[in-house]
């Protein structure tokens, strides 16, 4: 608001500057309307440029805002669209993090009690079935899931 009023202030005070100045000038009265004239057709002139240079910038702001505002609704559904398959990893990572928990504390479960019955059983390992195998899914073994 003060820069309005700034504005505002050097306008008028240029205007009533002219004004005194012409008014106090030493010149004819022909001299004086001329300079008037001249003067007014001078900023008449100003303004319709001025005027002309406004619609134009406010035209190529308009169109570059509606280009802008296409290629946001373009984009959109796109964006949303990659949210989604990031929400989708997501769960599935947290799922198969949980699963391949699960898996590792029965393996590392299922080893320490394989571990502890043969220490205690007088049994060879081979007779007994191997606990560490059924603890891990089909396929899997303790190198594949990193052990």
């Amino acid at each position: 608001m003060e820069t309005k009023n700034l504005v505002f202030g050097i306008i008028t005070g240029a205007l009533v500057g002219a004004g005194t100045a012409l008014l106090l000038a030493p010149k004819s009265g022909e001299d004086m309307r001329y300079s008037l004239k001249s003067g007014t057709a001078s900023a008449a002139s100003s303004a319709s440029d001025f005027a002309v240079t406004a619609k134009e910038k406010t035209q190529l702001a308009t169109s570059r805002g509606q280009e802008i505002i296409q290629m946001i609704r373009e984009i959109t559904p796109v964006v949303q669209e990659a949210i989604s398959v990031v929400k989708e990893w997501k769960e599935v990572l947290q799922t198969s993090a949980g699963e391949l928990k699960t898996e590792v504390q029965g393996f590392k479960s299922s080893e320490s009690s394989s571990d502890s019955s043969a220490q205690s059983s007088t049994s060879s390992p081979s007779s007994q079935p191997s606990s560490s195998s059924q603890a891990l899914p089909e396929g899997r073994t303790p190198s594949s899931v990193g052990f």
